[in-house]
């Protein structure tokens, strides 16, 4: 009985122990219990213990033979490879599901932070309505306001017009350029006194300009001095700016490197500013005088179409930046479909203008001319615009100035009528002299 006892411990044990050792715990990947593999081996165990401990009726347990049979490590060995290939592929599968929840939870988690696309285009097409309702109505009142003086006083209401922009424009331009380049302390006395020979001169520069552009217009249209004599007075206001200008050197270089650096900076800014707008803006006053008041009303009016519809087809259609680190707010959208609408009325506005006093047999000419004009004011002129933003933005200004609202100051608001003035005046003389 001894002897049986023993071989029934001992083939159990080495059962439990090669079931253990070559298939784990008996736990698989998911936790469910026992594999199939373990319990196969605990099935063989437990049958194995059944049949040696079974007792018949009224008899003695049966013994196991002298000699258990030989195990087959073999098998044991790729039942035991199978099973960790399963748990394995069981594990990949976890994990593949677990990043796909997190996935799903990070995407529901961004999903709640965006706002919906539908408020936020109702908000950003509100603000752009508001803005193109606080742009519409100055511009309407200010064209109102210029047709009635131009209605009343005719030319002279012009030129008076032109002046007084030409001072306006100035004036912006050379605040917001003073307002950059000043970095010493306003209240110190030495400063007080260079600010006021650098207004002294910078006026004086403004008007031997004026006098040698529209002013040299003005006079010779009245026969009030000669050509010879007109010459010789614009030279001298320029040999005295010139010596003005070499004495403000002089005493800004006392003040040292870095107020004589933002006196020549200041200077050379106000001379491209008198270049830029009181010399090309002159060009009006001889326009009207030369060819009448209707060359300098239709070309102001198609720079106005322009304008506005690059404005409009910006706002509905724009999405492609034109100029972003000059001009934020102008794109390709605008910018071709002004160019269509500005060309397509070109021809319809001019004869409007006009009427009947185009001759007959000069149609052909007056169409190419209004052709002309409007793909230039298309493609040309808004480059005036441009280049204004990219002065006020060099020395940190949003706009010229406050003067009208929704659109900024002077400049913000002709900076392309500027860049059209010289080219109207040049192609009338050219289309004169061709068809005469």
């Amino acid at each position: 009985m001894r002897g049986t006892n023993r071989r029934l411990a001992y083939i159990s044990a080495t059962a439990a122990v090669l079931a253990l050792a070559f298939v784990g715990p008996g736990v698989d990947a998911r936790g469910r219990g026992p594999t199939q593999l373990t319990r196969r081996y605990l099935h063989v165990v437990s049958s194995s213990s059944s049949r040696v401990l079974q007792v018949p009726r009224g008899g003695t347990a049966r013994s196991l033979p002298p000699n258990p049979p030989p195990i087959d490590e073999a098998a044991v060995a790729e039942a035991s490879r199978v099973a960790a290939i399963q748990a394995a592929e069981e594990a990949k599968a976890l994990e593949a599901a677990a990043a796909q929840q997190a996935a799903a939870a990070t995407a529901a988690t961004a999903a709640a932070q965006v706002p919906p696309p539908t408020k936020d285009h109702t908000r950003n097409l509100s603000a752009k309505l508001s803005n193109a309702w606080e742009r519409t109505v100055p511009a309407v009142l200010m064209l109102g306001a210029a047709t009635a003086l131009l209605k009343f006083t005719g030319t002279t209401g012009l030129i008076s017009l032109v002046l007084t922009l030409q001072v306006g424009m100035y004036h912006e331009t050379t605040s917001i350029i003073e307002a950059f380049h000043k970095t010493s302390d306003p209240g110190s006395a030495e400063l007080k006194k260079l600010t006021w020979l650098d207004t002294a001169e910078k006026w004086w520069w403004f008007a031997t300009v004026l006098a040698g552009t529209s002013g040299r217009n003005l006079l010779a249209q009245q026969a009030a001095l000669s050509s010879e004599t007109l010459n010789l007075i614009c030279y001298g206001m320029v040999a005295v700016g010139l010596i003005g200008a070499v004495v403000g050197m002089e005493m800004h270089s006392r003040s040292g490197p870095e107020m004589f650096r933002d006196y020549l900076g200041g200077v050379a800014a106000c001379h491209f500013v008198l270049v830029f707008l009181v010399g090309q803006s002159s060009f009006w006053i001889k326009t009207v005088l030369e060819y009448g008041l209707p060359w300098v009303l239709y070309p102001a009016l198609l720079v106005i179409v322009n304008d506005t519809m690059a404005y409009v087809f910006g706002l509905t259609l724009g999405s492609h930046k034109l100029l972003p680190r000059l001009s934020p707010k102008k794109t390709l959208e605008g910018f071709t479909g002004a160019l269509v609408s500005t060309v397509g009325i070109s021809v319809p506005l001019l004869r409007l203008i006009l009427g009947k006093s185009i001759a007959e047999g000069e149609e052909k000419l007056y169409v190419r001319l209004a052709l002309t004009l409007g793909a230039f004011i298309s493609l040309v002129s808004p480059f005036g615009g441009f280049l204004a933003s990219a002065v006020k933005r060099a020395h940190g200004a949003k706009d010229f100035g406050t003067l009208i609202p929704g659109h900024g100051g002077v400049v913000d608001r002709f900076d392309c009528q500027i860049v059209t003035a010289p080219f109207v005046y040049l192609l009338l003389k050219f289309f004169a002299a061709t068809s005469a």
